[in-house]
């Protein structure tokens, strides 16, 4: 088996969507619906919270099975920051391999995620990364067909199958990241492509998003 630990990383410095980790949502907020699924998630190793700012690491404080591990303020401050700043933090996580899950999509279920780590076990690449299908049409800046270029298929439910990223986790080896301050190469299988359902892998970046996934989210609590 190899050693690998989960963790959220979160800040509050969003500007697309101002504070949208303690936003009001549904009726919680994205940072606690993510810190009750990561509480419950006892295969990984360890389970920690990746934060700079004093009010997620209070409410990490309701989650026992959870550590807090303190990043920089530069770490976290607005706008892309390079990823050996934003992540340094990765360093201090006592595991060959670090798995990265994303706060910002509360429809992603711990069944899934679960799925992901026996995949990782089971395999031997150097990173993965989460995926969901697609049969767009995409082009690039200059107008140039990338993915369907068949004159006589106008359909989307047909052709050749693309793979776009989920961002719904990533996993990463920590010693790759101390020694080159990137997670990956982005070359054949790596990062190795992990399927998630598309139902659930809904990203709140925008406000549209926020609403959006709300909506969705209270809808299948509905349900259960």
């Amino acid at each position: 088996m190899r050693s690998i630990s989960v963790v959220i990383n979160a800040r509050l410095q969003s500007t697309r969507v101002p504070k949208k980790l303690i936003r009001t949502f549904s009726d919680s907020c994205l940072i606690k619906i993510a810190l009750e699924k990561l509480d419950k998630m006892e295969f990984f190793d360890h389970r920690f919270l990746g934060v700079a700012d004093d009010e997620l690491k209070e409410i990490a404080k309701n989650y026992k099975n959870v550590e807090v591990l303190h990043r920089k303020s530069d770490a976290v401050k607005s706008g892309v920051n390079p990823p050996h700043v934003s992540f340094a933090h990765y360093l201090d996580i006592p595991s060959d391999y670090i798995f990265i899950f994303n706060p910002c999509q509360p429809v992603l279920s711990i069944d899934s995620i679960k799925k992901a780590y026996d995949y990782f076990q089971e395999t031997d690449y150097p990173s993965y990364t989460s995926s969901t299908e697609t049969r767009d049409w995409i082009f690039d800046d200059e107008g140039n067909a990338l993915t369907n270029k068949d004159t006589s298929n106008y359909s989307t439910n047909k052709g050749r199958v693309f793979y776009k990223a989920a961002h719904s986790f990533h996993i990463v080896g920590k010693e790759f990241f101390r020694e080159h301050g990137f997670h990956w190469t982005f070359t054949a299988n790596d990062p190795h492509l992990i399927s998630v359902p598309e139902a659930e892998a809904i990203d709140v970046d925008t406000e549209l998003d926020f609403i959006l996934a709300e909506l969705y989210y209270d809808s299948i609590r509905k349900k259960e």
